[in-house]
């Protein structure tokens, strides 16, 4: 970086709220178990779209009420975003909330017709939507200021819970690893006044259970319901490292209680978020204390303003990885496989449960494509993810196209150069799960079943965990 790039710039801001939920009837996408499509709206799905610049480099984070955009969609996505705004489509980051009550887009399993067009349709709305999104707050930049403080809420509880036989189930683990923190970054006007707020979590937003069929942002709704007035400001939800994390109240049953515990979780998130909110100042400071003789001897401050807002570092770096998974069995196991899981699909589409035939047909799909491969003779297949990570001064955001679970998000902050620092899953895209390597010796969804479900022809290895840690640090270290 030259001396001239390292001066101090102005800071400039934008944000726009965009409504992204599709018609009804489109198949929603998280649980594979649902019984039907989408029915009904229980809040508007919403894209928040956030632009920072210094007049030299722009940083374009949206925040989206999505499972997450597939990398493909993403891709493309990005760059209209970019040709929108004459910048570089690696400088747009989408995060999606991870919400399961979100629409299906094309390709994630086979449709026929009308299923297929409804979602083509929603893929290139959603595309038009967030390049105008994008554009809005782009044009509504202004100088600003940014400050970060950090809370924490009990919303999530470790779901990998390990039963007296042995296996991991999708429970309750009390005392395992998690990350409560709630991150929050202050982002207002030259006098103080709110421009946006962005805050971050690690929870998996399956509170309104596979029983409900509405469109949802789950429990970031009630959150916004709650910061936004008080503000007078959109607000712009992040979703963390939050694989192996399950909302404390658990997954929802489809009573009324879900409705309440959604409300619930959401005030907590939204709650702790306005609190550090309220003790971040960023237009003026408590200056020098002077004593003053009253009856009483007293202690006071004048505040004294903040110099003026500053950019010295505004940078994105985004690396691209393809990683082996396991190799593949041989061709009479692939066989083997196939078969099974033919006659089980057989058998589920002779009875009534959609639900059980969206199983027996999703480990059908995987089998077949795993045959496929193996009989053309493949042994080892990569996959590739998307790692991301900008620098504002001391605010650090870094991201995976994947579900990483809570230990990956925790090591990174702990070892991070920068003070500051959000890791986020669902970014970019979503291969999977990235487990931490000691998961691998006990199993469960995370490690074993979740691959029939994202269509990975064999599992990760324990290598993929590392390799995601060491390069975000060191994609970290290097932006200047």
């Amino acid at each position: 970086m030259s001396e001239t790039d390292s001066e101090p710039r102005l800071l400039l801001a934008g944000v726009a709220r965009a409504i992204i939920t599709p018609p009804i009837g489109i198949r929603l996408v998280g649980y594979t178990v649902q019984e039907g499509c989408s029915q009904d709206v229980e809040r508007e799905l919403t894209a928040t779209v956030l632009v920072l610049s210094d007049g030299v480099s722009t940083v374009v984070i949206a925040g989206l009420d999505l499972l997450f955009v597939p990398m493909s969609y993403s891709d493309r996505i990005r760059n209209a975003i970019g040709q929108r705004l004459g910048i570089p489509g690696e400088n747009v980051l989408l995060n999606g909330s991870h919400t399961h009550l979100g629409p299906m887009f094309p390709g994630w399993q086979q449709e026929e017709s009308p299923q297929h067009e409804l979602q083509e349709r929603y893929a290139r709305f959603l595309e038009d939507v967030l390049v105008g999104a994008a554009g809005t707050a782009w044009a509504k930049r202004q100088p600003a200021r940014l400050g970060t403080g950090k809370g924490s809420a009990p919303l999530g509880v470790n779901r990998r819970e390990k039963l007296p036989d042995g296996r991991v189930i999708i429970g309750e683990n009390v005392e395992g690893p998690i990350d409560r923190t709630v991150e929050v970054i202050r982002i207002d006007d030259l006098a103080g006044q709110p421009i946006a707020v962005v805050l971050s979590a690690a929870c998996h937003t399956v509170v309104l259970g596979p029983k409900t069929l509405s469109y949802s942002p789950d429990f970031i709704g009630p959150a916004r319901d709650l910061i936004e007035p008080a503000l007078g400001a959109p607000s712009l939800f992040l979703q963390g490292a939050a694989g192996n994390i399950n909302p404390a109240c658990g997954i929802g049953s489809g009573g009324p209680e879900q409705f309440e515990d959604m409300r619930r979780l959401g005030l907590m998130l939204g709650g702790e978020t306005l609190k550090v909110w309220a003790q971040i100042r960023t237009h003026h400071h408590r200056g020098p204390r002077r004593i003053v003789q009253s009856v009483a001897t007293i202690s006071t401050w004048d505040y004294e303003p903040t110099p003026q807002a500053t950019v010295r570092h505004l940078s994105v770096a985004r690396r691209r990885l393809n990683l082996p998974l396991s190799p593949l069995p041989d061709l009479a196991t692939a066989e083997a496989d196939l078969a099974r899981t033919r006659a089980a699909r057989d058998a589920a589409m002779a009875g009534n449960s959609l639900g059980t035939q969206n199983v027996a047909r999703r480990m059908f799909a995987w089998a077949e494509q795993r045959h496929r491969l193996v009989a053309a003779g493949q042994r080892i297949v990569t996959r590739e993810i998307e790692l991301w990570a900008m620098r504002m001064n001391d605010v650090a955001i870094a991201s995976v196209s994947a579900e990483p679970l809570t230990e990956l998000g925790l090591e990174i902050k702990r070892r991070s150069p920068l003070p500051h620092t959000l890791f986020l899953g669902y970014s970019n895209g979503c291969i999977g799960y990235i487990p931490p390597p000691q998961a691998f010796a006990e199993g469960g969804m995370e490690v074993v079943e979740s691959h029939y479900n994202y269509l990975l022809a064999s599992q990760l290895t324990p290598e993929w965990a590392p390799t995601v840690v060491e390069a975000t640090l060191e994609m970290l270290a290097g932006l200047d």
